[in-house]
């Protein structure tokens, strides 16, 4: 009987110094590598969850950001910008006065002197922040252009909903339906009041969910038209039922968007379709402010991509750009040439593909919605034929 104890085996060699080494760097390479790629996805994420959250925010409240310089003689010395300096009807807004500016008078690089047509109400003060309103009017119809209105109150998904009715020669006639822009009100839709009212036509001015004094969205967030445009077939309904033979939906910014995919959805009622300064394809306009807030492409991207789950909403539904080949109803539609809101390629790439004569494509200068400011008669006078052969 063998007592041999079995030879241990020999111990291995020591891995080499400098191998050791470059495996810990490599091993630490790595561990910073995916400590990185988490950061810039968090940092990238963040930003892009902030970008979508200022999309869909609900944010009524006003900015003056201007100083007036001096007053007196009729004048008023405002410091020179873009909006300051640009010829048209415009309104100088304080936080308890407005007044009707004039042209301007004199100036230098620094200051622009406008006369002042009028003041609508409060006093001109040296030193008081303000702010120049494209709206121009305040107030009510009658407030503020001398029509006499009715409030009424139409039935919508989101509960009842505000609305102001100017009524025209007779309810038995096509309506125009006012849809006012993302965080706006109806005031936006006065510009257009007297046009319309000139020709005898009632005109309903709406507010919708989450406008002031209007029911609020389940989630409180603005919805870029994708839930909003069932208040404006609502409004439809209401103008239906109470004796219109058809309407023509008159759509500003994202009232626009509002506007062109309620008439994808019903477009039997509908004798036409004015559109100022249109969201025609909300990827391509955010792509545009996005730019304007120097964010990368690929950023941009992520936030599109997080307000459509934030929201449920299909971006790609409201690229107009689509469905423009199969368009039926006549537009008419103003673009603003200084337009740093909403993207504008859009709505010529819409008129190329829309079918010959289908839309009327005025471009004027000026900036978002403010076609009617920089000419007013001329904006009228489009108008006016426009529904004169619709209505």
């Amino acid at each position: 009987m063998s007592t041999a104890v079995p030879e241990s085996p020999a111990p291995a060699a020591p891995e080499p110094p400098i191998r050791r080494r470059r495996r810990r760097r490599a091993r630490s390479l790595m561990a910073a590598a995916v400590a990185v790629i988490v950061l810039v996805c968090a940092v990238v994420g963040g930003i892009g969850w902030y970008f979508a959250g200022v999309a869909i925010e609900v944010d009524h409240s006003s900015g003056y950001p201007l100083t007036i310089v001096a007053t007196g003689n009729g004048t008023v010395t405002l410091p020179r910008d873009e909006a300051t300096e640009r010829p048209g009807t415009w309104t100088l807004a304080w936080k308890d006065g407005r007044a009707l500016l004039g042209p301007i008078t004199g100036g230098d690089d620094e200051h622009v002197v406008r006369q002042v047509s009028s003041i609508v109400e409060g006093t001109l003060v040296q030193g008081s922040p303000a702010t120049i309103d494209h709206w121009v009017y305040d107030g009510d119809p009658k407030r503020a252009l001398g029509l006499d209105f009715q409030d009424v109150t139409y039935p919508s998904r989101a509960g009842p909903m505000p609305a102001w009715l100017i009524p025209g020669t007779s309810p038995k006639s096509t309506w125009v339906i006012g849809v006012h822009g993302r965080n706006a009100d109806k005031a936006e839709t006065f510009r257009a009041m007297r046009a319309v009212h000139a020709l005898g036509l009632p005109m309903m001015s709406i507010a919708y969910r989450n406008d002031v004094g209007a029911p609020q969205s389940s989630d409180g967030k603005n919805h870029l038209g994708d839930t909003e445009w069932h208040d404006v077939v609502s409004a439809m309904g209401y103008a239906r039922a109470h004796g219109a033979t058809g309407v023509v939906l008159y759509g500003w910014s994202m009232g626009g968007a509002m506007s062109m995919r309620t008439l994808r959805e019903d477009s039997s009622f509908i004798r036409g379709v004015v559109l100022d300064s249109p969201v025609l394809d909300w990827s391509a306009t955010l792509d545009k402010q996005g730019d304007a807030r120097n964010l990368p492409g690929f950023v941009t991207n992520v936030a599109k991509r997080v307000l459509e789950w934030r929201i449920g909403m299909d971006l790609s539904d409201f690229d107009q750009r689509r469905y423009a080949p199969r368009l039926r109803t006549p537009v008419l539609l103003f673009t603003a040439d200084d337009d740093a809101t909403v993207d504008n390629g859009s709505a010529y790439a819409f008129t190329r593909k829309a079918p010959p004569g289908m839309v009327t494509h005025i471009a004027t200068p000026g900036g978002h919605t403010e076609s009617w400011n920089v000419d007013p008669a001329a904006y009228e006078n489009a108008l006016s034929a426009f529904l004169k052969k619709v209505a």
